[in-house]
């Protein structure tokens, strides 16, 4: 017979393990990417998650740097995904992510999981 686990949410888990309180709060936005870098994702200072998901046929490109290309980057196909947490990323969650397409009027979704200072 398996032990019931003596955490009822993952923000109890999250506090067992870090001795703390760590409040997150999600931020969504969609974005429509076409043959010019845009900005992707808002709350660098703050994040410790991100993912970016291509509801799309057509690839994204996402990068570092505006100067991302269509060719070089972190491809996301049609209906893929990329995702970076700080726990397995470090700080490269928290830098600003840019996105392009080889095609005008792509959409990405983007989920921030960014710190709360709301209880």
């Amino acid at each position: 017979m398996h032990e019931p686990s003596p955490f009822n949410s993952a923000r109890g888990l999250i506090k067992s393990y870090f001795g703390a309180d760590i409040r997150l709060q999600p931020f969504e936005t969609t974005l429509t990417v076409g043959t010019s870098a845009v900005q992707a994702g808002k709350l660098s200072n703050q994040r410790v998650a991100i993912t970016f998901s291509n509801p799309g046929s057509t690839l994204i490109v996402v990068g570092l740097s505006a100067g991302v290309t269509a060719s070089s980057g972190y491809v996301i196909p049609g209906s893929g995904f990329l995702s970076f947490t700080w726990f397995l990323d470090g700080e490269l969650v928290m830098r600003d992510f840019f996105a392009i397409s080889g095609t005008a009027a792509q959409t990405l979704y983007i989920c921030e999981s960014v710190l709360s200072v709301v209880n």
